[in-house]
């Protein structure tokens, strides 16, 4: 059994090995180890239970006698509320090591699983993609090495006036998300966060104004841009016209693989489209053309497997706008890849499409109850207007001299008269009709001589003599 008596630094250096119970603090020993170490040690039962908290406070004489009275005295404060200071211990090293990273790490796999927000549904994978960019471009680089318990409202509102100085919407997607990510972590869904207060939650009066966007390219503008996309690389080259033709996102042209395009069909994935509906596009010879490719991305990186990022994508449009501009002779406004969706759409109206057609073309969903009772897919439509506005770019492109450059095919090819060949398999007995066979005439290595003339018999009817009447053919 343990000796008690008051401690004194005399009466510390005496002792020999076991252990020594402090008779002012109770709980508080001091252990005597088998090497001459001596250790202080706090242990207690707690009230109304059966547990009996064990916990050790360093070694003597580097804590002091009253800094270890101080450490026993705060446990007994906890143990006599009824709190196992163990626990508390514990929360403290986990709240020492809860960087604005780890959290971040816990937040991601509750997104995954669809515990992030109240809708508690799981998140697309575009949605989870756009996080992971937000935290990895704006937040990591200043927070993540940060307590998140230490983070403070004027920390987010740096982060966010920052971004707002370069980029507004971006700033405003920024702050959307801080808001999603420090709202999760201080709710009860984020409880292995446990944040007791939310730093975001003004964050929303930081808004910056946002114009929507009504860039579009008129006809002059894509003769232009046509002409200034020659002198790109090829790969450059196909994916911007792609953006014109299809009217497709970036992403979605920038991350095609080869196995999406079947006969000339390109479907864009559920999984990748934005509303996570699968998109089908008709391509017609042009475009079919553009897609091809040997390789398993329609457009891949060059020194990495995988696609171009998107970043290489805007510095190719930095350099066709450019020499847009040469060519116009003057300044012309900015635009983005995303323009190219408007201006495919601003067009239907004058190539007689209706409304329907053209927001199924964009990949629009239906909404309300139209959404849920009709489902007719509009594949047909669909495909006459892709077919119709490809060979409308592929005229403009004819027009700027260009065709040639861009690859642009001969539609005249498909459409050019062929010659038919027309037999006639006539009756060899009264009441019988005649047979008419319209075939394309095939090439012959021997000629045919070409019937000029051909008589039909029609049947005999009562009482009237047999009516013969001669038929004029074409030569062929």
């Amino acid at each position: 059994m343990a000796r008690q008596f008051q401690f004194t630094p005399g009466q510390i250096d005496l002792l020999g090995f076991g252990t020594h119970r402090d008779s002012l603090v109770p709980g508080l020993a001091i252990e005597v180890l088998s090497s001459g170490k001596k250790r202080w040690r706090y242990r207690r039962q707690i009230p109304r239970t059966r547990i009996i908290a064990t916990l050790f406070g360093g070694l003597y004489p580097a804590v002091t006698i009253a800094a270890a009275r101080e450490w026993a005295d705060g446990l007994n404060h906890q143990v006599e509320a009824g709190i196992d200071p163990r626990e508390v211990t514990r929360n403290e090293r986990r709240r020492a090591e809860m960087t604005v990273a780890k959290a971040h790490g816990l937040y991601m796999v509750a997104v995954r699983e669809g515990r992030s927000s109240r809708a508690k549904r799981p998140n697309k994978p575009r949605t989870i993609k756009e996080k992971l960019e937000i935290y990895e471009r704006d937040i990591a680089p200043k927070l993540a090495k940060a307590n998140i318990y230490e983070v403070t409202e004027r920390d987010l509102i740096r982060l966010v006036e920052a971004k707002g100085r370069k980029a507004k919407i971006r700033a405003n997607r920024l702050a959307a998300e801080l808001k999603v990510f420090f709202g999760w972590a201080a709710s009860l869904r984020g409880l292995e966060v446990g944040l007791e207060t939310d730093p975001s939650l003004r964050l929303g009066d930081l808004r910056f104004p946002e114009t929507a966007r009504s860039r579009k390219l008129d006809l002059m503008e894509i003769r232009w841009f046509l002409r200034a996309v020659v002198d790109e690389e090829r790969d450059f080259q196909r994916g911007m016209i792609l953006w014109l033709l299809t009217a497709a996102r970036i992403s979605e042209v920038a991350q095609a693989r080869g196995a999406e395009l079947v006969g000339d069909i390109w479907t864009i994935p559920e999984t990748r489209a934005k509303n996570s509906c699968a998109h089908s596009i008709a391509l017609g010879p042009w475009g079919r053309s553009l897609m091809r490719t040997n390789h398993e991305w329609v457009f891949p990186a060059p020194r990495a497997h995988g696609p171009r990022n998107n970043s290489v994508w805007y510095k190719a449009r930095d350099r066709v706008w450019a020499r847009m501009e040469e060519l116009a002779g003057h300044a012309i406004e900015r635009f983005t890849p995303h323009d190219f969706r408007r201006t495919a759409r601003s067009n239907t109206k004058r190539l007689k499409v209706d409304f329907e057609t053209a927001e199924a073309m964009l990949n629009h969903v239906k909404k309300g109850m139209e959404r849920t009772y009709d489902r007719y897919e509009m594949e047909d439509e669909k495909r006459a207007w892709f077919i119709t506005w490809e060979r409308e770019v592929a005229k403009i492109a004819i027009d700027a001299g260009v065709a040639d450059a861009l690859g642009v095919p001969d539609y005249n090819a498909e459409t050019r008269a062929k010659a038919y060949a027309i037999n006639f398999s006539l009756p060899k007995r009264a009441g019988a009709h005649p047979a008419l066979d319209v075939r394309p005439l095939e090439a012959r290595a021997v000629p045919v001589l070409a019937v000029t003339r051909a008589e039909i018999v029609f049947a005999r009817e009562p009482g009237r003599p047999p009516l013969s009447e001669p038929v004029d053919l074409p030569p062929g």
